[in-house]
């Protein structure tokens, strides 16, 4: 660029100090064509970009001249192409980064559809899963009672049948010696009163001890196919006295097509004969008993439901039990159900009673119905 002496410059004029300046003590006096002046005690850009506060300045109307106009046009052509090429790279830029930007957004909201997808699924088979462990472990809870419940039925049947056959020898005797003094015509009737009532209790000891011998001697014998219908029907015939004494309104609903299996006929019918006879003394005149057979998942099931008195919550856990039993003194030798209990482990069967006191009782038993080969 021409330099003339005459032209004013900036740092001089406006007696300025900013040695940082590239217009500080240079002898070119188109100052407004640098970069990076301190104009205005602020670092201006290009003369694009400084224009407005250039053209205002005294020192530029004082310099410029048509000469100088020439060479400021190309420099600002110069420059205006640099901005301009500048200006589309960072539109390019931001074009590129707002396609950038639409995919992510795509990705993240596909990923996101994706994650709560998944934490759906995680969260139903969580639900899943503790359901199963809810269903398991109630499971191994009740296995667990079963098994405590049969361990401690066959110790006491092991115990009792012990002590019964040391009774027996014992009340043999007694039965025959009271037999002998009631055989005496001049016994009085006062003695004889008292004898009849020896009599009537040795009796009863004696059924008792029958019941736990028998009891200990149960083992699979005549085993036959056999139906589970046709068993119980003869189980009602047998009691049919009982049921017609009391008017007991009975509702079968019997599976014509159960299948068949292998038992001892008598024992099941003993098991049957029990829980009807306990079912028609809890009720009243003219109660209701419904007896319902199905076949369900391999297994044959039995139903008997009634509408009796029901059992006390404390005392479910305690029906299974020798002796022990919910009817009055005299009624029962509590033997019933834990005899009926053991006939049915021999053939894998099951039973469960739900009852509530007021509400009546549900026997439910079952029978394994083995896979044909």
């Amino acid at each position: 660029m021409q330099k003339n002496q005459h032209y004013l410059k900036c740092w001089e004029y406006f007696d300025c100090h900013k040695i940082e300046c590239p217009a500080y003590h240079s002898d070119d006096h188109q100052c407004w064509l640098l970069s990076g002046t301190y104009c205005h005690d602020e670092i201006q850009g290009t003369w694009i970009e400084k224009m407005e506060v250039c053209i205002n300045c005294h020192v530029y109307e004082k310099n410029n001249n048509n000469k100088d106009w020439k060479s400021t046009l190309s420099l600002i052509s110069e420059q205006f192409n640099n901005f301009r090429k500048k200006i589309e790279d960072e539109h390019r830029n931001l074009m590129e980064n707002q396609k950038k930007l639409q995919e992510f957004k795509i990705t993240s909201s596909y990923l996101l559809k994706e994650l709560d997808k998944k934490s759906h699924e995680v969260l139903v088979e969580r639900e899943n899963l503790e359901i199963k462990v809810k269903e398991r472990t109630k499971e191994l809870e009740s296995l667990h009672t079963k098994l405590i419940q049969t361990s401690k039925i066959a110790t006491i049947g092991r115990f009792s049948a012990g002590i019964a056959h040391e009774i027996n020898n014992p009340l043999g005797a007694i039965l025959n010696y009271a037999r002998t003094l009631l055989a005496n015509p001049e016994i009085k009737k006062q003695n004889r009163d008292y004898l009849e009532l020896i009599l009537k209790g040795l009796f009863r000891i004696e059924s008792i001890v029958r019941q736990i011998l028998s009891y200990s001697g149960y083992r699979k014998t005549d085993l036959q196919l056999s139906n589970i219908n046709h068993i119980i029907k003869d189980a009602i015939d047998f009691i049919h006295y009982k049921q017609y004494e009391k008017e007991i309104k009975l509702k079968l609903a019997l599976e014509k097509s159960l299948p068949s299996i292998l038992l001892d006929s008598s024992q099941i019918q003993q098991v049957f004969i029990n829980i009807i006879n306990n079912a028609i003394d809890a009720m009243e005149q003219k109660g209701e008993l419904k007896i319902e057979t199905f076949y369900k998942n391999g297994m044959i099931v039995t139903n008997f439901k009634d509408k009796g008195k029901g059992i006390k919550k404390q005392d479910l856990g305690k029906i299974f039990d020798p002796f022990f039993t919910t009817k009055e003194v005299g009624k029962g030798t509590g033997l019933g159900l834990f005899i009926c209990y053991n006939i049915l482990q021999l053939y894998e069967g099951s039973i469960d009673i739900n009852s509530k006191k007021g509400e009546g009782t549900e026997v439910i038993i079952t029978f394994l119905v083995p896979e044909k080969k």
